[in-house]
């Protein structure tokens, strides 16, 4: 779950969403659908992402659950997770375990992470706005205003 909302900036709706049929493994694309918008975006199957997929529906995930959802609970009767407490619960077990505690702990932060890692490698705004499932370009300005601090730290001082 947390690969999948680094890697593409997904948030917890969108990655609980991901039903077992929204992989094309020969085509190597994932659909993956916005729960705020309703519009469906195909990304390509990374293939870190593809194995660490494959790798929990084989071994992690249970392997009697009749749910297409791909991620289910581990208690019977397996049904989908559901609500980003689900994701929630299991950062803040990772985070304890890592010995992280910071004032805040949310799932946001991968996609805010992914965004602006894609605006320092240059992508434009318009790209990662798709890739988000933003409908207008002002959505996207939040991450491109916390890249300008980081342009600051370089930039050369003004001649007077």
């Amino acid at each position: 779950m947390f690969m999948m909302m680094a890697m593409y900036g997904m948030g917890a709706g969108e990655v609980l969403g991901l039903r077992l049929d929204d992989f094309d493994w020969r085509s190597r694309t994932v659909r993956v659908r916005r729960p705020k918008t309703g519009t469906v975006t195909m990304l390509p199957l990374l293939a870190p992402v593809a194995r660490a997929v494959a790798s929990y529906v084989r071994k992690g995930r249970p392997p009697h659950a009749r749910d297409r959802a791909v991620f289910v609970s581990h208690r019977m009767p397996h049904t989908a997770l559901t609500g980003s407490s689900a994701i929630h619960h299991r950062l803040a077990e990772h985070a304890t375990a890592a010995g992280v505690a910071p004032a805040f702990l949310g799932t946001h932060a991968f996609r805010h992470t992914h965004a602006t890692r894609q605006i320092e490698g240059g992508v434009p705004a318009k790209i990662i706005g798709e890739i988000l499932g933003h409908r207008r370009p002002e959505s996207t300005s939040a991450y491109v205003r916390s890249a300008i601090f980081n342009l600051r730290a370089i930039s050369l001082p003004v001649p007077r």
